[in-house]
């Protein structure tokens, strides 16, 4: 990244030297505006090494060539000098970089005009000799979320179980504290949100993250110069459409209206490998928002997560703690011409508005031999029950309700058995199923002879079916083995919160 050289004034007479200052601070001329891009390569190169020269492609003014020039330009001309106002466009997957000359920087922010949902991009400010400063934020609070977790108020405590399983009350999803906002209000905050405030003699900013394609972004910044006035700068930056570039799909596993227990993650599945330089502009991209059933703004960390790729890559999301009941989440992943590797971008955008239910957890104990169901802070079923068997116990951990079927046939290859069973509600894919089992009813809540299955009787396997939905917790415990992060679609539970925040690309 090249930066703007400084100038200190020069001669022997001190009085001499502070009165040319003056005159100069009294007679500032309006300060000069460049804007380029750069690459990831030679942004992280600036920043690691706090200062050298890094090169800086200048932005071609809307209906011009594209620049022409990849070699890094003298001080004076890094980047391409833009007048307040204009409309700019460069090409996709690189940053973005403003310099300042004859003034410093305030503060500043970029949007995707499109997606204002993006949380800010921070970016990296440097002085004029190349060395890195640290960033301030306008407004910590608001910019907390930083795109890893969403903080959306009201403690996370299970509503009256006499409530409906699921808001039927349209969300208002841009509220905050609790109450419904005006959208004008809305819109001032966000746009406060995203301003940056620059650190002292900050002098350039390059984005954090790449640019996607066939986009448009708003940039803005203030600076101040010498004479204490306030310049702002506005400009359009679009950006040129990835050719190129093979289209890479994401899905996601849940549907839209789609009612889930406490502990169902939202995940996104890739088409393939999404290469790791480009999974934090990914995982930037993405906002989790969630309101209760009134649309009152509901307050939950959270965050992503990569899991191991299997082959393709997979993009978890998980609260701290659960989602709290009866409340409505709502998804944005503006995905499409974001880059996945060097030669894919994201084939498409994807929303996903889905409810919380009730909270129903699931407790069953290898010692005692009982299961029991709450509902809500309410206890709903205390059921005998057998576990897995010494030679083939039952996991302990957290599992989550991936499916279920009324009629399904076990199989198993280790134990040389192929059984039909009825009400089974898979919870793992090691082959942990609850569900009826007629055969052992005589000992179910006195012994564990299970293949590793939660063993209840016909009526009572029936009873707990009907309740059961995707993402309902089961936590079993008293077992000598305890669950992996290995062989499951969903072990997102079995992290701890600060190794699953350790999985997410962004810092």
């Amino acid at each position: 990244m090249v930066l703007l050289a400084a100038c200190t004034p020069s001669g022997s007479n001190p009085d001499t030297t502070r009165d040319d200052a003056k005159e100069s601070a009294e007679a500032a001329a309006d300060p000069v505006f460049r804007v380029g891009t750069i690459t990831d390569a030679a942004a992280d190169d600036s920043a690691s090494s706090k200062t050298g020269a890094a090169s800086t492609e200048p932005a071609a003014p809307t209906g011009s060539a594209a620049p022409t020039s990849t070699t890094a330009p003298a001080p004076e001309q890094a980047g391409e000098v833009v007048d307040s106002g204009s409309d700019i466009t460069v090409d996709p997957g690189q940053r973005l970089s403003l310099n300042v000359d004859g003034a410093v920087l305030s503060d500043i922010s970029i949007s995707d005009v499109d997606h204002p949902r993006i949380s800010t991009d921070p970016g990296q400010f440097f002085d004029t000799s190349g060395s890195q400063l640290d960033a301030v934020k306008a407004d910590d609070a608001a910019n907390e979320k930083s795109g890893n977790s969403e903080s959306t108020e009201e403690p996370t405590q299970s509503e009256d179980p006499t409530q409906s399983e699921g808001p039927t009350d349209e969300s208002t999803k841009e509220s905050t504290d609790g109450a419904t906002e005006d959208p004008q209000d809305e819109k001032s905050k966000q746009e406060k949100a995203d301003t940056v405030t620059a650190p002292d003699d900050a002098a350039a900013w390059v984005s954090t993250y790449d640019l996607t394609g066939d986009s448009t972004y708003d940039l803005t910044a203030t600076a101040t110069s010498a004479d204490g006035q306030e310049h702002n700068f506005t400009a359009t930056v679009t950006t040129n459409t990835s050719s190129d570039a093979s289209p890479m799909s994401v899905r996601t596993t849940l549907s839209d209206d789609q009612t889930v227990g406490v502990g169902a993650p939202i995940i996104f599945s890739f088409g393939s490998t999404v290469a790791k330089q480009y999974r934090d502009d990914v995982e930037h991209r993405l906002s989790v928002k969630v309101t209760d059933k009134d649309g009152k703004k509901r307050k939950v960390e959270g965050s992503w997560a990569w899991l191991p790729d299997d082959p393709q890559s997979r993009l978890h999301f998980r609260p701290k703690d659960f989602w709290p009941a009866h409340s409505k989440v709502s998804v944005d992943a503006p995905l499409k011409n974001v880059p996945t590797t060097d030669k894919t971008v994201g084939q498409n955008d994807l929303t996903l508005d889905f409810e919380i239910g009730r909270k129903q957890v699931v407790k069953a104990d290898a010692k005692s031999h009982r299961m029991t169901v709450t509902r809500d802070g309410k206890q709903t079923m205390n059921f005998p029950a057998s576990l897995g068997a010494p030679k083939s116990p039952s996991y302990n951990g957290t599992h989550v309700v991936m499916s279920k079927s009324a009629d399904y046939t076990m199989k198993s290859q280790k134990w040389d058995y192929e059984t039909d069973v009825k009400w089974a509600v898979r919870i793992h894919n090691n082959g942990e199923f609850i569900h009826a089992a007629p055969w052992s009813t005589g000992v179910q809540g006195s012994a564990n002879v299970s293949h590793g299955c939660i063993n209840l009787s016909t009526a009572r396997a029936k009873q707990y079916y009907d309740t059961a939905i995707f993402g309902d917790p089961v936590e079993i415990t008293g077992s000598d083995v305890n669950l992996s992060t290995e062989d499951s679609d969903i072990s997102d539970w079995v992290y701890d919160w600060s190794d699953w925040k350790k999985m997410s690309a962004l810092d």
